[in-house]
C-alpha cells in the first residue's frame, strides 16, 4: 500500500492548532487538523499518496469524488475563517514540508489572505433552450426572407449556397443575442463585483460563466440583483448562482520546487551574476530593463510585448525566491525582508519553494 501523504487544502491567517472533524480526501474518514506557522495555519488531513493526473482516465469517479471531498473541507473551513484555497491535489511528505511551505511562502500568504478577507466568490451560470433561440433567430426578416427563397426553389442543389448562408446567417444572431445577454447581465452585477472571472462557456447552451469576487456582506443585494435581470429577461435565460465559494478563480494556492536553471535563466535575464543581492537590488535591476524594453517605447516592435512578459516574469521570480528566502531565515517583516541579502548558491536553490497565488479559470 502507498504510504500516507499529508493532503493540503488551504491556508487561514490563524496560527491555532484546530480540528475540522473526521472528514478528510478519501474513503476512510481521516482527520482535517491545523498545522500552524506564525499567524498562519494550513488544513490539511492524513490520506494516500495519489496521482490524480494519472489516474484521472482510468479512475474518473474517485477524481469526482476526492475533488468534492476537497470542497466539502474548505467549505467547512470557511465557516470560521478566510482561507486561500490550495491547487486541488496538492499533497506533501509530511508536517515539516507543511510547514516549510508556510514558511517559504509566508509574505505571499498574507498578502494574498489580506486579499480575501470578508470576501467570498460567487458563480453566476447562465443556460437558455438553444433550439427556442435559433427558432427565433430564423424568424427575423433577412433569415426568412432567405428561407422562403430556398423553399421556392425548385432545384435543391442550386439552394445550396442561400442554404449555407442561411446558417451562417443564424449562428451569427445567436451569437449577437447570446452577447446582449452577457452584457446586460455583467452590467447589472459588475458594479456589486469587486473583480471578476470569465470562465469557458462548455457549449452552446451555456450563455455565460461567470466567477464574481464580493464582499460578505453584499451576497444578498448581490442575489437579488440576479433575480431582478431574471425578471428583465422575461425568463430568456435560465440562472444558476452559486455560492458563497472561497476564492478558487482569484486566489488558488500552487507550490512547486524551484530549479537551477530557472533561478539562472531569471539572473541572466536581469543581468544579475552570483554574487548575493538583496531586494532593492533586484528592483533596480528589473526597472532599468523596464523602462530600457517596455513596448510603448517600442512601437512596431512586435517581440516588445513578450520580451517585456519575460523581464517582468524574471523579476517576480526572483522576487518570490528572495522573499521565501529571508522568510525561510525566520525573517517576517517586510522591511526586514527586503534588506535581506538573497542567496543564489545550489544549497540555497535546492530548498527554495515556489508558492504562488493565482488567477485560475479561461
Amino acid at each position: 500500500m502507498p504510504k500516507d501523504v499529508k493532503y493540503m487544502y488551504g491556508v487561514i491567517p490563524n496560527g491555532e492548532a484546530m480540528s475540522f472533524g473526521a472528514i478528510g480526501i478519501g474513503d476512510r474518514g481521516d482527520e482535517v487538523h491545523t498545522v500552524p506557522y506564525k499567524e498562519l495555519a494550513a488544513a490539511v488531513s492524513d490520506c494516500p499518496a495519489t496521482d490524480y493526473a494519472a489516474i484521472k482516465d482510468t479512475d474518473k469517479e474517485k477524481v469526482i469524488r476526492d475533488l468534492a471531498a476537497h470542497q466539502r473541507v474548505i467549505e467547512e473551513v470557511m465557516k470560521g475563517s478566510s482561507i486561500l484555497p490550495m491547487k486541488f491535489g496538492t499533497m506533501v511528505k509530511d508536517e515539516v514540508e507543511v510547514e516549510a511551505i508556510l514558511r517559504r511562502g509566508y509574505f505571499t500568504l498574507k498578502e494574498a489572505l489580506a486579499g480575501v478577507q470578508d470576501k467570498v466568490e460567487v458563480e453566476v451560470v447562465a443556460t437558455w433552450d438553444l433550439d427556442s433561440v435559433m427558432q427565433e433567430s430564423a424568424q427575423e426578416e433577412p433569415i426568412a426572407r432567405l428561407k422562403a427563397k430556398i423553399e421556392q426553389s425548385q432545384s435543391r442543389l442550386r439552394s445550396v449556397p442561400d442554404r449555407i448562408e442561411v446558417g451562417k446567417m443564424v449562428y451569427e444572431s445567436v451569437a449577437r443575442r447570446r452577447e446582449n445577454h452577457q452584457q446586460e447581465v455583467l452590467g447589472a452585477l459588475t458594479n456589486l463585483a469587486l473583480d471578476l472571472q470569465e470562465n469557458v462557456v462548455m457549449d452552446d447552451r451555456m450563455v455565460m460563466n461567470v466567477a464574481f469576487l464580493i464582499n460578505k456582506d453584499r451576497q444578498e443585494e448581490f442575489d437579488d440583483k440576479v433575480k431582478e435581470v431574471d425578471r428583465r429577461l422575461g425568463g430568456a435565460l435560465n440562472f444558476r448562482v452559486i455560492g458563497p465559494l472561497a476564492a478558487y478563480s482569484f486566489s488558488t494556492i500552487e507550490v512547486r520546487p524551484l530549479t537551477r536553471q530557472e533561478i539562472r535563466e531569471a539572473r541572466e535575464l536581469l543581468g544579475i551574476d552570483e554574487e548575493d543581492r538583496s531586494l532593492a537590488e533586484i528592483k533596480a535591476a528589473y526597472y532599468q530593463l523596464a523602462q530600457e524594453h517596455h513596448p510603448d517605447l517600442k512601437p512596431g516592435d512586435e517581440e516588445a510585448e513578450e520580451r517585456f512578459a519575460r523581464i517582468a516574469g524574471a523579476y517576480q521570480l526572483l522576487t518570490s525566491f528572495c522573499l521565501g528566502g529571508a522568510a525561510g531565515q525566520g525573517i517576517t517583516g517586510k522591511r526586514e525582508a527586503e534588506k535581506y541579502r538573497c542567496s543564489f548558491s545550489p544549497a540555497a536553490v535546492e530548498q527554495a519553494i515556489l508558492v504562488t497565488v493565482k488567477r485560475v479559470g479561461k
